[in-house]
């Protein structure tokens, strides 16, 4: 199972458990149905159907469509594993065209505001529309919730829907002057997606159509994947460090070397010469450790400025470093 279809499953079983219970108004009821229906593969009076991947999605148009009509549909499987149901008499198709106040005429297909009764409807709408016309990828993979239409007007449509939305706070305030969703926009391959690409976005929308085990799930991973990011950062950096601590040691051996062999090392001055020889000693040490372990301990600063005077006498000396 993909992940979106996971969030199908959750969609329809909260959406159906909270029918059962009596949770979901009437009005929202009508806008999940209107959703499932409008962002469906057809919808006029020619042909009414919807084809999906989830049975599931499958079944629940099927018996939306069976609400409004009283007739039953059989759900067929086409050769390529999709799930497809078709209202394939004409009665009937008026019939569910008219009990959303469209005519099956229209030039285009768009959303008719007048099945939205009020602000919960929003949250409805949509998880019918992506339960039609929805896809998510695997946050693991990356972050990408769309929806993809046929008709350009109504992703026009969905996209002033989506911007219309205004959450909660945690104390439970709406502020209407604050935009909570920026959906992009783009044509493929002949064909119209309004989509999220930023998973706060993702997590939001998923919470506000009535999925928030998915919207955990991708917040979960969105907070792994940032842990992840940071510890390899640090261990990048803390490798990019002891690799050019390494390189600054090996030039400082290099150095000592060259002045043993063409003076010896009673050439340096006293001071110069302990840390000569330490370094020579211990070749993993870092600055901090060769200062503590000097006969008279100095700071690394002090350390660093005696090392950059060997260098600088081995230059003098001919070594070309």
């Amino acid at each position: 199972m993909s992940f979106a279809s996971d969030i199908k499953d959750e969609l329809i079983e909260k959406s159906e458990l909270a029918r059962a219970m009596g949770g979901m108004k009437d009005c929202c009821i009508h806008a999940e149905m209107y959703g499932i229906f409008l962002f469906c593969r057809d919808f006029d009076s020619n042909n009414i159907c919807i084809k999906t991947e989830h049975r599931e999605v499958a079944e629940l148009f099927s018996s939306y469509a069976e609400e409004i009509t009283g007739r039953s549909y059989n759900i067929e499987q086409t050769s390529s594993g999709k799930f497809r149901v078709t209202i394939k008499k004409a009665e009937d198709r008026k019939m569910i065209l008219e009990h959303f106040g469209h005519t099956g005429q229209e030039v285009t297909r768009r959303m008719y505001r007048s099945n939205l009764e009020d602000e919960c409807c929003l949250g409805a709408l949509l998880r019918g529309a992506f339960l039609s016309c929805g896809t998510i990828t695997d946050p693991e993979k990356d972050y990408h919730l769309e929806f993809v239409m046929s008709h350009k007007v109504l992703s026009n449509d969905l996209l002033k829907l989506i911007t219309e939305v205004h959450l909660p706070d945690e104390e439970g305030n709406v502020d209407f002057n604050k935009k909570e969703f920026d959906p992009k926009y783009i044509v493929r391959r002949g064909v119209h997606v309004v989509y999220f690409k930023d998973s706060e976005s993702i997590e939001n929308i998923l919470t506000f159509m009535g999925a928030p085990d998915a919207s955990l799930e991708v917040m979960g991973t969105r907070m792994y994947k940032d842990m992840r990011n940071r510890v390899n950062r640090k261990m990048n950096f803390e490798n990019a460090n002891a690799g050019r601590a390494f390189d600054a040691a090996y030039k400082q051996i290099s150095a000592i070397r060259f002045i043993e062999e063409e003076k010896g090392l009673g050439f340096l001055s006293e001071d110069l010469r302990e840390l000569a020889l330490l370094r020579l000693e211990n070749e993993d040490f870092t600055l901090s450790d060769l200062a503590d372990n000097l006969k008279e301990p100095i700071s690394k600063s002090g350390v660093n400025h005696r090392l950059k005077k060997i260098l600088e006498i081995a230059e003098g000396l001919g070594w070309k470093g």
